[in-house]
């Protein structure tokens, strides 16, 4: 199997089904190919039943007993994904038709990179588009397509980072971390009042990273 889209949930479940729709509904490439994963991570909402109604069209549905960050529940789809490769894609946003594709395609013919990011839509809760962004600029941890046998061998995401996980990643993997940028708006970012951007403890765990960093740069000198 060429791809594995994860999806992590937590109380997403309004915005599941949309995410799930644009996840399946993939262009050039077989279905066969790739497959859609959700992670439910302890949902009080909806969610996970939302995430079953897929099944029918193959989508996976790993439910967490316990709540444990996007890191955990990102983590528990990367070791069972079947794909050579793997994408995020958080249960509130959404994707085009070509993004499998478009980064598939990419990623077959580069090979020593550890991975490919697209360029992201920011949208609002109707779905109007009001910011394109570069993510070699502003990058973010989905919309990613990682090759899973590598990173998995360099150590996956840190489940004690409940938020800035790819930050973290990037911290620690150093040079490690090569990642390279395709500019195309694949993705579509929802910006919403629940984004856990907005959280404080998403602002606390900054220092957190640079602690890592300070770390791999020190290790490295």
């Amino acid at each position: 199997m060429k791809a594995s889209i994860i999806v992590t949930c937590h109380d997403y479940g309004r915005y599941l089904e949309r995410c799930l729709r644009s996840c399946l509904r993939q262009e050039l490439v077989a279905r066969d190919d790739f497959e859609v994963i959700v992670v439910d991570d302890a949902s009080t909402d909806d969610s996970a039943e939302i995430a079953e109604k897929f099944a029918s069209d193959g989508v996976r549905l790993i439910r967490r007993a316990v709540n444990g960050g996007v890191a955990a529940a990102a983590n528990d789809g990367i070791m069972a994904a079947k794909g050579q490769y793997f994408v995020r894609v958080d249960a509130d946003d959404f994707v085009t038709s070509r993004f499998l594709h478009f980064l598939v395609s990419y990623m077959d013919v580069n090979h020593d990179a550890l991975g490919v990011a697209c360029d992201y839509v920011l949208v609002d809760e109707h779905e109007q588009q009001f910011a394109r962004v570069d993510a070699s600029e502003q990058p973010v941890s989905c919309g990613i397509l990682y090759q899973k046998d590598p990173l998995v061998a360099a150590g996956i995401y840190d489940p004690d980072f409940r938020h800035r996980e790819e930050e973290e990643l990037r911290a620690r993997l150093g040079d490690f971390y090569r990642v390279h940028h395709l500019r195309m708006p694949l993705y579509r970012y929802r910006k919403h009042g629940t984004n856990k951007t907005t959280e404080p403890e998403y602002v606390a765990f900054a220092d957190k990273v640079e602690e890592v960093r300070q770390a791999n740069a020190g290790g490295a000198s």
